[in-house]
């Protein structure tokens, strides 16, 4: 790609092109013809709206399910992230966990039901590459060092698996290992439409919602298709994420829309995959670009810059300031001297709650619509994950795992931490003072 300039008119990501996503309507498959009338609605074809049809199709016995997506399948977030199934996808119970037992107990219980989540995915989808591979958190300052001890006092306490390797030689701050798993998102939207068709759900590709609303005099849902027809269900689940604002609501869930960035680079020597340690992990570097990458097919998927809005036209558009940021950070995170060549680039949008942790609950303005949205910057573990809360919300049937329950209500309580923050800002001065006038590592 040329030096520094902007990467437009971007059509796939990385693991859109290698799977073959279609680009024009004329590529796409036929879609089915949609009745006026079904037993449920989901809107949305990525991982969270696909994996709550399949676990809705599950548990309905026979319902009559339709997936109603705008583009094609896997076209947002869910094709475009780096496959991370992160082991610490509620981010902000790490600031609340050591001092508040419901949050810990919450925390340990959800990366177990991560890991689980995995193995089902990995048996129901042999072809979506999920593979255990340890998450590496690396701190790159003093403060971040700080950071990652007292991560790692949270994480024992809340009995998640970890290492903290301590810094030596060169290597000035220390690494948290925690066990994870990587997929090929791409792939796992496949699969996941694929099993879906396989339980009788029908995915309504190139057909938009503008609204949804309750039908008149009823306690079903009125979908409003872009084209101006309407479909009536007894529950729909809204599961657009990041494009969430383009249907029209009587309650619009409290979220924001932010954008993020990513490269994957040509083919890199056996000299450059050993320098940044063999590709067997998926690294994110603690620092203020919050930079992450990992190896596929000896390629360097890396990503690491968000911004809140975009003035380039195209959804996968990468603005030419953007793309000199994901050079620079790509040199700082390759060894001196190192070239990495970028093959493509794309851009990509994802939903955030204020608490960073997703919204699944009914909407108090319609009843008939349950909200599977803003999974922030950890949805490919937590949509799969939770999946059968949003499911079961909508038949109206109980959330059989107690623990996948409780995390569900545990999350719903959860606020801004700002007396969580504060001592783990306290604990973090402390490590940081201390480590000031201890004996220099390695």
């Amino acid at each position: 790609m040329a030096e520094n300039a902007a990467a437009t008119g971007v059509l796939q990501s990385y693991w859109q092109r290698i799977g073959d996503m279609p680009v024009a309507a004329a590529d796409a498959s036929e879609t089915p013809a949609l009745p006026d009338s079904v037993d449920y609605v989901v809107v949305g074809g990525g991982f969270a709206g696909l994996a709550t049809a399949v676990r809705m199709a599950e548990m309905s016995g026979g319902a009559r399910i339709a997936v109603l997506e705008a583009k094609g399948v896997g076209y947002g977030a869910s094709g475009r992230n780096g496959g991370l199934m992160s082991p610490l996808p509620a981010p902000i119970w790490l600031f609340s966990a050591a001092n508040d037992p419901e949050h810990r107990e919450a925390m340990g219980d959800l990366n177990r039901l991560v890991a689980e989540a995995a193995s089902w995915l990995a048996a129901m989808a042999p072809d979506a590459e999920v593979r255990p591979l340890p998450l590496a958190l690396e701190a790159k300052g003093r403060v971040m060092d700080a950071g990652i001890e007292h991560v790692a006092r949270v994480l024992e306490r809340a009995g998640i698996g970890h290492r903290l390797e301590q810094a030596v030689g060169a290597q000035r701050f220390r690494t948290l290992w925690v066990p994870a798993h990587t997929v090929n998102p791409y792939r796992v939207v496949l699969a996941l439409a694929c099993e879906a068709r396989r339980l009788g759900v029908t995915i309504h590709e190139r057909t938009s919602v503008s609204a949804i609303g309750q039908w008149p005099g009823s306690r079903d849902a009125e979908i409003t298709l872009g084209d101006g027809r309407t479909i009536r269900a007894r529950s729909v689940v809204l599961a657009t994420n990041a494009y969430t604002p383009s249907v029209n609501l009587e309650e619009p869930p409290k979220a924001k829309v932010m954008h993020n960035y990513m490269v994957a680079t040509k083919p890199l020597s056996d000299e450059l995959i050993r320098a940044i340690g063999g590709g067997g992990k998926f690294v994110v570097e603690l620092n203020k670009a919050y930079v992450f990458y990992r190896v596929h097919d000896r390629r360097l998927v890396f990503g690491g810059i968000e911004k809140f809005s975009q003035n380039e036209p195209g959804d996968l558009d990468v603005p030419a300031k953007i793309m000199m940021g994901l050079r620079r950070h790509l040199a700082e995170t390759l060894p001196a001297g190192a070239l990495a060549e970028i093959a493509e680039a794309w851009g990509g949008r994802f939903h955030m709650s204020r608490t960073d942790l997703p919204i699944i609950r009914r909407s108090r303005a319609t009843p008939a619509l349950v909200y599977n949205v803003a999974y922030g910057g950890t949805g490919v573990a937590l949509s799969l994950t939770l999946a059968p809360v949003a499911a079961a919300l909508a038949l109206e049937q109980p959330v059989t795992d107690a623990r996948l329950r409780r995390v569900h209500e545990v999350m719903a309580r959860t606020g801004l931490p700002v007396a969580g923050f504060s001592r783990f800002a306290l604990n973090v001065g402390r490590g940081l003072v201390s480590g000031m006038f201890a004996p220099k590592r390695g």
